[in-house]
């Protein structure tokens, strides 16, 4: 009965922590409370310090950020952030189909909401 306990606590940890983890997945969507400049501004500046290449479309309501065809870039992304009134909805997907999404960007998208 122990064994079982302990297992069914390990499985409710493992779950609680899942919804926040982005590695392994092709798309994941989060929302955060910061204004789509002071996201972006955190955004911009991780990937200056990681030496990466960016680009920035805005939008009415927002804008993606990717990398798409910049040299050297590794995997591709389209991150987009949405103005939705008392929140911003912020969307990091692979740009290419059947990809997944780079860990090193999700932490910034991670450490930024």
């Amino acid at each position: 009965m122990k064994h079982f306990g302990i297992v069914t606590l390990i499985s409710v940890a493992a779950s609680a922590a899942a919804p926040g983890s982005s590695a392994g997945h092709a798309a994941v969507t989060r929302e955060t409370s910061r204004s789509v400049e002071q996201f972006g501004g955190c955004f911009v500046d991780s990937q200056d310090r990681a030496a990466v290449a960016w680009s920035y479309v805005p939008q009415s309501r927002g804008g993606t950020f990717s990398n798409f065809g910049a040299r050297g870039g590794r995997t591709p992304y389209f991150l987009a952030v949405l103005d939705t009134g008392p929140t911003r909805r912020v969307r990091l997907e692979a740009a290419t189909a059947g990809s997944k999404i780079d860990l090193r960007v999700a932490r910034a998208v991670d450490q930024c909401i």
